[in-house]
């Protein structure tokens, strides 16, 4: 995991406001280069590559949520389960 990973993950989880280099979070959501990439609605988070499945969106989102996001053949998925790019799948309670 990377260290602005770790530092944003620090504040997500305080749900404290908190921006490091391209990522940031006000502590319900994350944002990376400006694209919502995490979201809490009642209680409950989702994920999403917001179109980017790159291995620095994959980081940040397993990095922060403890997900388990990774790409195979240029295809994004969660928990072994092939999903679109721009899917909000649902990773757990915060």
């Amino acid at each position: 995991m990377r260290k602005v990973t770790e530092q944003i993950r620090i504040a997500w989880r305080a749900g404290e406001s908190k921006s490091v280099g391209n990522t940031t979070t006000d502590g319900s959501s994350v944002w990376l280069h400006g694209n919502k990439i995490i979201k809490v609605e009642g209680g409950e988070v989702f994920a999403t590559f917001a179109g980017w499945h790159t291995r620095t969106t994959q980081d940040r989102l397993n990095g922060i949520t403890d997900g388990h996001f990774h790409t195979h053949k240029f295809q994004p998925f969660f928990n072994d389960q092939r999903i679109h790019d721009d899917e909000w799948v649902f990773v757990g309670s915060k």
